[in-house]
């Protein structure tokens, strides 16, 4: 393809969102960071048409560019979703008169006969299914591969991901694209005032460490928490989780709950986006020591708001952490990660040498500069079409 031909003046590009949801997390926040971006950087020649579940328009980034088009309200569940999405969105998408097809999380309409374009974020099911909702890695297995071959191009966010996708999918290397996702605005600094409200309104009296992200397997949860047991008697912080209920969390629920240091981990379930600036400046470490991401945003965001992050090996995270973060390998076991957790706590200065590195390097990641990745992408599969 040439990665230089112009789209034809006007191209129409119909992006698949029905994943998003109410209560969004990695995902489903990548996605509407897309909508932003595009909404920012696109040039004026691309309109783009928005498929979401009737009732989530309002949700959605207000720009002359983008155009709402509503499914059904059903589609807001997991099954209306994947039954619309490969039978009827593809009607819905000509209706519109699209010219391209994105589907923006992890699968295409397959009766869909134009160019497209999918966002495969992570490769989890494929590679680590015993990770993963079963019914998930049906959805997957059935139907994530096929998108990947049959579209023009596959964008990744990371070149860990890129590996993943071309070995667990088969799709060809050369029509894979790595476009890194963005930091919003809204993760800086937030003001004592602001740190002071959502404390209160989470019940936060103590300093604390700050884990962010769905309690799920992959999150390896349990080996925080058996570190934080290790360091319970020695510090005056809580371990605050914030993320929903995800798959398979009930071992992790009774892990918190019958913990000896029960009474200092608080799960705080999901936290609204308003409030997450202000949950990162309030933390002194934020901890993600995932077994797996295929990008990780969490470590960018609390760098952003001038807090230092801890991480593992686990996935995409080295990658896209840099030399910003503290690195923890899996292998060193919630000893290893206790040890790291101490050390940090009593240097202040190694705080504030990542606090400088980790603003320094969010800084380079913003959804404008991902949503320019992905409209060059749409010029490139475009121009081939034309």
């Amino acid at each position: 393809m040439n990665a230089h031909a112009r789209p034809p003046e006007g191209m129409h590009v119909a992006i698949d969102c029905l994943v998003l949801a109410a209560r969004p997390s990695g995902v489903e926040r990548a996605v509407m960071g897309l909508l932003q971006g595009l909404a920012e950087a696109s040039p004026e020649a691309q309109r783009y048409s928005l498929l979401v579940p009737r009732g989530r328009e309002s949700e959605l980034p207000d720009a002359p560019n983008l155009t709402p088009v509503a499914a059904p309200a059903w589609t807001r569940h997991r099954a209306g979703r994947v039954l619309y999405e490969q039978t009827m969105a593809p009607s819905l998408a000509r209706s519109v008169g699209a010219d391209l097809l994105h589907g923006a999380a992890f699968v295409l309409p397959l009766r869909w006969r134009g160019p497209s374009v999918v966002t495969i974020h992570d490769a989890i099911t494929l590679c680590h299914p015993e990770w993963c909702k079963r019914l998930n890695v049906l959805h997957y297995r059935t139907v994530m591969g096929r998108s990947a071959r049959s579209a023009d191009v596959v964008v990744v966010p990371s070149d860990w991901t890129r590996r993943e996708v071309i070995e667990y999918t088969g799709v060809d290397e050369d029509r894979v694209r790595v476009a890194a996702l963005g930091v919003g605005a809204e993760f800086a600094p937030a003001g004592e005032g602001e740190i002071e409200r959502v404390r209160r309104s989470h019940g936060l009296s103590r300093p604390y460490l700050l884990c962010v992200g769905n309690v799920e397997p992959r999150k390896n949860l349990e080996g925080v928490i058996a570190a934080f047991e290790m360091l319970a008697g020695e510090l005056p912080h809580d371990l605050v989780v914030a993320g929903k209920r995800g798959w398979r969390c009930e071992p992790i629920c009774r892990a918190m709950a019958r913990s000896p240091a029960s009474d200092r981990i608080r799960w705080l379930d999901w936290a609204p986006h308003d409030d997450l600036p202000a949950l990162y400046s309030g933390a002194d470490l934020l901890v993600q020591w995932s077994l797996h991401e295929g990008f990780g945003l969490t470590p960018l965001e609390a760098m952003a708001c001038g807090t230092p992050a801890v991480i593992s090996d686990g996935g995409a995270l080295p990658e896209v952490a840099g030399g910003a973060a503290r690195l923890v390998p899996l292998e060193a076991g919630p000893d290893g990660l206790a040890d790291e957790l101490l050390r940090l706590l009593s240097h202040p200065a190694e705080r504030e040498a990542l606090v400088r590195r980790g603003a320094e390097h969010a800084a380079g990641f913003t959804w404008a500069a991902h949503a320019r990745a992905v409209a060059e992408v749409y010029r490139e599969v475009a121009g081939a079409h034309d």
